[in-house]
């Protein structure tokens, strides 16, 4: 087990200490409030986007609205559509989503009575489709977040990327697309865009934009406490087994945005365009074929993609274990960086999710790609946080060998020509300094003495849960020097088993699986010595509470018999 302290080790102001070590603000940390919101008007475009929307409007023309193939383009275009069924009802609005998991506006699936295409959360850099849709007579309107070199000279960008004056870079589709409904409101006299934050926090989370950015942070703390989506409702019921107080940023993670996303990769066009009706608030009733009833839809939606997710996590078994097999069989276990061609192996949906797989098993940057039509190669790649690599999409474009890599530092696309693919693995082990440990390495907020731990600690950094997840990692803390007896360890069986140790005034947990830890304690010894790395956590039994700490990682550093 290895750990190592991220900043200073005082653990005796530890929620102070805990956000430094995250490079945030402690005065916007403690007093978040409407201050730190950058107003619409500092984006470019705004008025120019506005006013050609109202006068397609007002002309009673076509709109069309491409949605983009991941959760925080589906809740963006559920923003835009929403609010315009809302504040112009009768307004002839198509929308369309991918038959795959594509990205931005294709010109063969704009029907031709188009006089207004929406692109939300993409399309930035389609010059060329711009272009060409200007050349027709249709208007095209932007509304994104990603990177793109420069502005288009046929459409209507409207992106904080390429807006000098705005200064929050780290807003995602369904902020930028707030932020288009907040300009309709002021314009419209209407109180419309503030009833779809929760739509607006749920798709930061789901595009992982770093929430250390004040403005993005507001947001999604503000969205959460108001869930009025009757979709999203409906899938926090289904999951409120998993609540803990109040919906927040690692709920969101973990139990809301995974099964857009299933549903988006591996749902049928029926199911999808089912959710995407579901979110739009649609009342109508699907026939439910098992109890021979019809159910509303947003109840039928979030049962379907429950199982969605249940199939997809089914059918990712196969593909990972012959991929594991095949590096085991080519030696690549030990290579600095996973580089597989999967263009036989694999499908394009399922790249990215086997990559973070690989990732995970063998604790270092995972490449998978796939022969383009093109004749070149692209696919999934995903680095590993824990290792010394911690910005993986840099380092590879500081290689220049790559076409492109688009997305997050360790979560992203890319593009190489096929001559550069095949060597991949060699250059990128020659690149990669030697004392790189690509391995577990706990970067832990606090290591503190057995003696001086007390729940105390717990409590305090437990009080503030609903601030940590996604991009502000939650704390880990470092324990040495834990003395138990062999009688201090226990397996409690309920609903789901849980490995307890008990050290005195708080306890040691992690869900129990047969045969974990039982090595541990099993050689005859009955006093034993601990370091453990875990998170603070402050669990509810009969309405009383009980301090622990989540075992991350556990050694066992001495033991004897007496």
């Amino acid at each position: 087990m290895i750990y190592k302290l991220i900043g200073e080790n005082d653990y005796k102001n530890p929620i102070y200490t805990i956000i430094k070590n995250r490079d945030i603000n402690a005065d916007t940390f403690f007093n978040l409030n409407s201050s730190v919101i950058n107003h619409y008007s500092l984006l470019n475009n705004m008025d120019k986007g506005i006013n050609c929307l109202l006068k397609h409007i007002e002309l009673k023309n076509n709109i069309f609205i491409q949605v983009d193939s991941d959760c925080d383009g589906y809740l963006s275009s559920a923003i835009l559509i929403n609010y315009l069924n809302q504040a112009f009802p009768g307004t002839k609005v198509k929308w369309r989503l991918h038959d795959k998991k594509d990205h931005g506006a294709s010109l063969e699936t704009i029907p031709e009575d188009t006089h207004l295409l929406i692109i939300p959360d993409a399309g930035s850099n389609q010059y060329t489709i711009h272009q060409e849709l200007k050349e027709r007579g249709i208007d095209t309107l932007v509304l994104d977040h990603h990177e793109c070199e420069k502005e288009s000279n046929a459409a209507i960008i409207i992106n904080n990327q390429l807006s000098n004056k705005y200064q929050n870079k780290r807003l995602s589709g369904v902020g930028i697309v707030y932020k288009f409904c907040k300009a309709l409101d002021d314009k419209l006299c209407l109180d419309l865009a503030d009833s779809f934050l929760d739509l607006v926090a749920i798709g930061n989370i789901g595009d992982v934009i770093d929430l250390r950015e004040p403005e993005t942070r507001y947001y999604v703390k503000k969205g959460l406490k108001q869930i009025k989506n009757p979709l999203i409702k409906e899938i926090v019921g289904r999951q409120s087994f998993f609540l803990d107080g109040n919906i927040n940023i690692h709920f969101t993670a973990f139990s809301i945005v995974p099964f857009i996303n299933a549903a988006i990769r591996y749902a049928t066009m029926e199911e999808k365009t089912d959710m995407m009706k579901a979110l739009l608030g649609s009342q109508e009733s699907v026939y439910y074929p098992r109890k021979k009833i019809y159910e509303p839809i947003v109840k039928s939606v979030a049962r379907r993609i429950s199982n969605t997710k249940n199939r997809q996590k089914k059918s990712l078994e196969k593909p990972v274990n012959v991929l594991i097999e095949q590096l085991i069989k080519e030696n690549k276990t030990n290579d600095k960086v996973i580089v597989l061609d999967v263009s036989d192996e694999l499908k394009s949906s399922f790249t990215g999710l086997v990559a973070t797989q690989l990732a995970k098993k063998f604790k270092r940057p995972v490449m998978l790609g796939r022969k383009t039509k093109e004749g070149k190669f692209g696919g999934s790649a995903r680095g590993y946080e824990k290792s010394g690599i911690k910005d993986f999409k840099k380092l590879l474009t500081e290689t220049g060998l790559f076409n492109f890599c688009e997305g997050h530092a360790n979560a992203f696309g890319f593009e190489i020509e096929a001559e550069y693919f095949e060597n991949l693995s060699t250059q990128l082990n020659s690149i990669i300094e030697a004392d790189v440990l690509l391995e577990d390495v706990h970067e832990v907020d606090f290591i503190i003495p057995a003696a001086d731990m007390d729940a105390t600690l717990i409590k305090s950094i437990h009080k503030y849960r609903d601030d940590w997840g996604s991009t502000v990692e939650e704390p880990l803390i470092a324990i040495e020097g834990i003395q138990i007896n062999n009688t201090d360890v226990r397996v409690y069986k309920n609903r789901t088993s849980t490995f307890v140790i008990n050290v005195g005034e708080y306890k040691l947990t992690k869900p129990y699986y047969k045969g974990d830890f039982d090595e541990l304690f099993d050689n005859g010894d009955e006093t034993f010595y601990l370091d453990v790395v875990g998170k603070c956590k402050v669990n509810k039994y009969e309405n009383k509470s009980a301090p622990a700490v989540e075992i991350v990682d556990i050694e066992v550093t001495d033991s004897f018999l007496f």
